[in-house]
Parts: structure tokens; sequence; C-alpha cells
């Protein structure tokens, strides 16, 4: 039986299959924005003949198909969602038009925020006509005060439909602590309009934060008719190919859930979050508890971090948990930071600057670089990859796509050259030096903000221009290695067929030290049942499930709090208030370097609680085997360039599958397969583990020399 991960990246879709054996299969095939299940169906096609199947077989064979996609970000970026009605408690119709002051600058970069005359809130997702007020109200303490009449519940849901809305959010006034009203309108919808989508912010994101709450909601009624529109169609389309069970969903905070169960909002981000999940395992079998994740797709650089072998969360945004396309939310998610530096990134001549500046806008899958082809007129990183021959010409992507180095190298002359009176080669090399500084500086940028010095970490590159900039990156900020991963062309596949199934369940808490210790304790365990009833709905046996509990703490008079891991509840019974607090101040004292206030006098608050659930997959070794003929030799070389002082030289190429663990690979070399090129520059080495990493120690060689 194979497990399949799928991840539809903005430039190619990526498919691996895992077989019993641990044996790995890979497949690739360009994205097709306009109809992504074909460039899934392609990729899976192309997985197929790689593994020896047909594609009815393959799928046939499949006991597990995991998914990340990016259909909901889509959704959301290009503002191509359901037109969306909110629920919200009378007086407050326009929160998501006053928003909060920090919202003009949430999600911008440090550039952007400094436009301070342009600067201007988000456009809510939202029309003012689509919101009605809701007569009622529940206090701070879960109480009603003014109930919801059932006849105010139907006006207002009538409202809504009047205006012709696709999909409802619902978002009241302390619904966290007391979600009645809410499920009274929810039922008032289905009675309504059956089958109308309905987002609940007491089922999405039950916690305090009430701009953050309602944009989750509105967000998830926004993207959900086109997230649960793909993959039905998905899942309708491999049923018709052969394939005999659910499709699991990636989730933005990591681990899977069957597909029918998820909600839209948790899709968002989910292909990056496989890479980090693919990460965590790699780094368990390796050793490596502290390891910066880099992927270098089509058009991002995504940089996030295991520290003591566990995935960051995201911490909050002036209060809430994160940002997503300039909306504050409350969805928990894997913390990844993006930057418009992929392969597909375009690099243009400034005429104010008479420089060349590289990002953020990409070519994407379509028209894509120039050498596709495909009507790309526009310099992307990847014509410089092959102006510069790192790219094998007549292997890429296995032969299937014929280049056109010539289209390449004249337009790099004429949009980049010509303007700089360089060479074109000077110039192909000025955009891979800015995107190397680029990736360099996010990661330091990532690293600075989390208090974590880079001296403490490993580096993993992967996707598909990753190991070819990673040795530079890697040497660029300071990190002790780069490990060039196996399989880095389909990484976050690979991470998503890795998944575990994972849920979480979250509850607002509000107190102040002491703790009602008994009642902190009977919510863990409702937030655990709730947890067991979820995984039972889907299957799997509440033995199989293990749980990891939170305690959401901060100083008395602090916004902002931290997520703080306890064993499990009985350990609050033991340890008691004087356990809480150390855990509390030790993890305060590690993110935030010691305490702003005077810890021996300050109280500390209890905001919520949380619990995860996980359900561990049976995972592969993914240990490599001694190559058959000893140590790998050069397949044969190509003409490449590294910097202009030194020009063109010859530089040997060694097939992937030909190298031995232990084997050492000298700079300049390439290693490549028919979808990835592995770089080692001059000055530097690289050593293969055991596990197929191509491993490079800067310690023990440098290309940059001051």
């Amino acid at each position: 039986m194979l497990n399949i991960g799928v991840d539809v990246g903005g430039t190619f879709t990526d498919t691996v299959a895992i077989d019993e054996t641990g044996s790995l299969f890979v497949g690739k095939a360009p994205t097709t924005p306009e109809h992504i299940v074909d460039g899934v169906i392609a990729s899976l096609e192309d997985l197929a003949r790689n593994a020896k199947h047909d594609l009815h077989g393959l799928l046939a064979a499949t006991y597990y198909l995991g998914h990340g996609t990016t259909v909901g970000t889509n959704a959301l970026v290009m503002r191509r969602g359901a037109r969306t009605g909110l629920l919200i408690t009378a007086g407050f119709e326009d929160t998501p038009f006053i928003q909060r002051a920090v919202g003009r600058l949430a999600g911008l970069s440090e550039e952007e925020i400094r436009q301070q005359v342009s600067l201007r809130q988000p456009v809510p997702l939202v029309e003012r006509k689509c919101i009605a007020g809701v007569v009622e109200r529940v206090d701070m303490n879960g109480r009603v005060l003014i109930p919801l009449l059932p006849d105010e519940a139907e006006r207002a849901v009538r409202s809504l439909l009047a205006q012709g809305v696709d999909a409802i959010a619902i978002c009241l006034l302390w619904s966290f602590l007391n979600p009645a009203h809410e499920l009274m309108l929810a039922g008032t919808i289905e009675r309504l309009a059956p089958g109308l989508p309905v987002s609940v912010s007491s089922h999405l994101a039950p916690k305090m934060r009430e701009n953050a709450r309602c944009n989750t909601v509105v967000i998830d009624a926004f993207v959900g008719g086109v997230v649960k529109d793909y993959l039905n169609e998905l899942q309708k389309r491999l049923t018709q190919e052969g394939f005999r069970r659910s499709v699991e969903s990636m989730q933005c905070f990591g681990g899977v859930t069957e597909a029918r169960y998820a909600n839209p909002v948790h899709t968002i981000g989910s292909g990056p979050v496989g890479g980090v999940m693919g990460s965590k395992y790699l780094a368990k079998l390796i050793g490596e508890k502290n390891v910066i994740t880099t992927d270098v797709g089509g058009t991002t650089f995504d940089v996030s971090v295991l520290w003591q072998g566990e995935e960051i969360i995201a911490r909050e945004f002036f209060g809430a948990a994160g940002v997503m396309s300039r909306f504050e939310v409350l969805t928990p998610r894997v913390d990844i930071q993006s930057i418009g530096a992929g392969g597909g990134t375009i690099a243009w001549f400034d005429n104010t600057s008479k420089s060349i500046k590289f990002g953020p806008e990409s070519a994407g899958s379509k028209p894509g670089p120039i050498f596709y082809g495909q009507g790309g007129t526009r310099v992307t990183l990847a014509d410089a990859w092959l102006t510069l021959g790192y790219l094998d010409p007549e292997r890429f992507l296995g032969g299937r796509l014929k280049v056109d180095a010539a289209a390449a190298k004249t337009a790099i002359d004429a949009q980049l050259a010509k303007p700089l009176g360089m060479s074109v080669t000077e110039a192909a090399l000025a955009v891979v030096e800015l995107a190397n500084n680029h990736m360099s500086d996010a990661i330091k940028v990532y690293l600075g903000a989390h208090g974590l010095d880079i001296k403490d970490f490993v580096m993993f590159a992967f996707g598909g221009g990753g190991p070819m900039h990673a040795t530079a990156y890697g040497e660029l900020s300071g990190v002790k290695q780069t490990y060039l991963v196996a399989n880095a062309e389909v990484f976050s596949a690979l991470g998503v067929a890795l998944a575990d199934t994972k849920h979480k369940q979250q509850v607002t808490l509000l107190a102040r030290e002491p703790f009602d210790l008994e009642r902190v304790v009977s919510s863990f365990k409702e937030l655990e049942q709730r947890l067991i009833e979820q995984f039972e709905r889907e299957g799997t046996p509440s033995t199989s499930v293990k749980m990891r509990h939170f305690l959401d703490l901060r100083y008395r008079g602090q916004i902002h709090e931290l997520s703080v891991e306890i064993p499990d509840p009985q350990w609050i019974t033991m340890h008691g208030m004087p356990g809480i607090r150390t855990s509390f101040e030790r993890h305060y004292r590690a993110t935030y370097g010691g305490a702003s206030v005077s810890a021996a006098q300050s109280t500390i608050e209890l905001v919520g609680l949380g619990v995860d659930g996980i359900a561990e997959h049976d995972k592969p070794s993914l240990r490599r085997e001694q190559a058959s003929g000893g140590l790998g030799q050069p397949r044969g070389h190509r003409e490449a360039c590294f910097s202009a002082h030194q020009g063109f030289q010859r530089v040997p190429v060694y097939a992937d599958r030909d190298l031995s663990p232990q084997q050492e690979i000298r700079g300049p070399a390439f290693v490549q397969n028919d979808y990835l090129t592995m770089l080692v520059l001059p000055g530097q080495i690289g050593r293969i583990d055991g596990f197929g990493n191509l491993v490079v120690d800067h310690a023990r060689g440098r290309f940059f020399h001051a």
C-alpha cells in the first residue's frame, strides 16, 4: 500500500508516494491555476509513471492521500470568494470597518509600513449592506443579559438572504463563553436556507479578541465555498480514477484531517506547512532539535523554525494569533514567514536608482520564466539560473520541457545588462546575488524577531530552488551546517505524506492568580472529550490519540499571553499554582530574555486553555542504502559561472542516486536528478549522510571571503 502527499504550489504541483519498504517515488507537473485539479492529476500521472504504475493502479493501491492546497489562499488574496453575510451583535455592525488602529500595519513589510501617507486598512471582505445587527447581549461572564428572540433571529437572517449572500458568518459578543445565541442563529439559517454555508465563531475561534475573531469567521465563510467545491471535485475525480478512501487535508497548524471535516480557514497556507512537518520528522531521524527550514519555491521563499524539536506556532500580532492577507486572525498556524523570492520572481531595472531590483512580483507557472517559451517576457531568477549554467537545459523536468536559453539571455541583456553597461553574465550574477541576500536577510529577521541565535541552528533547504541557493544563503546567514535535503524538489509533498492527524480544541477561561484549579482541570477534561469524539467520528480510536495541553498565561496588565505546555491535567493537581507560575516564568524568560515587570510582585492571569490531539501515522525510515557502485563518479561536466572574476568553469555533475553515505563532494559541483539541482559552491565541501542529504559544513570550507 502507498501513502501519497500532494502539494499544490504557485508554479508546480508536487506529489510523493511512499510504499511499505520506505521507497519513494516522485511526480511533478505545472500548476494549472484556472483548474487546479488538472494539475494534481497530471502530477499524479507523472508519479505513476515513475512508480511503474498506471494512474488507476497507483490510486487503487493508495491507503492514504494527503493534500496541501493554495485554493483558499488564492481565493483570499485575489478576492474571489463568496458574497458573505455577517450576523453580529447590534451596535457593533461597523466592526469589520473600524477594525483596529494597528490593523493598517498588519501583514505589511517594513518598507511598506514606512509609506505612512498611503497606508490604509484592508478593505473588508463583507459589504456593509450584508451585515445584520442582532438584538442580544451576553456579558463577560457568559450570562445572558438580553435574550435572542426567535423572531429577531429570523428577521436578521432574512435580511441577509434578501441580499443574495452565498455564505453567512456569525460573530456575537462573548459567544466564546456562551454560544447559545450563535447556535440559535445557525439553526435559523438551516431552517430558512438549508445547505447555505455557515461559519460560527464559537466553533472556529472560541477566544477573546473581537476584531481578530470576526475576521477569522468572515474569512472562513468567504473562502469556504471555493475550498469545499475544490476538495469535493478533487475527491470525485480521484474516485473516478480508482482511489477508494477519503482525501486528507493539510491544516495550517500542522497535521491533517479528512477533507470533509476541514475548516476552510485552516487550509490557508497549508502547503508550506508540509515542508515544516517533513523537516520535523527528518530532524528527529538525524538527531537535530534546532532547525531553520527554508523553502525556495516558484513564487516565494519561506522560512520557519523548529525549536527543541517542535514547530513554532505564530505569536500574537498585537493580541491576534497572526495575519492572513492583512487581516488579524485567531487561527492557530505554524509560524512561516514568506518573501517574494522564488524561481519565478521577476528581476527588473529601476530607472530611478539605476540598479537591478528583485521581486516581489512573480511570473508564476503561466507564463512562467522566459525560457519556458510560454509567453513570459520579464526576466526571472530561473532565467538567471539557466544563463549561468546552473540548470541542465537537456534535462529540465526530465527533458519534458524544452528550454529556450537564447531567449533568456536576450531578455537579460536587454532588460538588465544594457541599461547598466554590464555583460549578460554580470547581470545574471547580480540577480542571483540579490536573491541570496534577500533570503539571508529574511532568515536573520525571522530569528531576530523570535530572540533566537542562529549559531544554535542547522538549516534545511528544500523546494525546487532551495538546494541551488542554500549553500550561499546558509553561509551568509552564519548557520553551522546546511542540509540540502533528499527529495528537496517535493519535500513539502513528502511532509504531507508523513503528516499525522491533528485536531485542536480551545476555550477562553479568564482568571487571576490563584486560579480555581478544579475548574481548570475539568475544562481540560472537557476539551479532551471533544477531541476524542472528533477522532472517533473520523474512525480513529481514542487509544491512538496523544494529547498535548497548554495554558495561555500572562502577567496582570499585559495584552499578550504565552502558551505554556504542561504535561497533563494531573500535573496541575500535583504542582498547583507554584508549578504553574514557575513554568510560566521559565517560558517568559526564554521568550523575552527576562521579565519586564517584577515577577515577585506581579500576579499572573489565565486567559485560556488549549488541547492538541494527535494520532500518529506509521512512517518509513528514509535511510539511504549504499549505492551499488561504491563512490559515485560524475556523469559529466557543465560550464557554469559563480563569480565574474573567475568566469565560466568546467563543473562536475553527479547524479544523486549514484552517491553513497559518507561520500564527500568538493565544490564546485552539481548534484541533480530530473527535477532538482543541488549546488556546492567553490571552496565548500559537502557530505552525503545516511539519509541521502547533502550536508555542507560551513566551518570546513567557504565560498565568500572577507
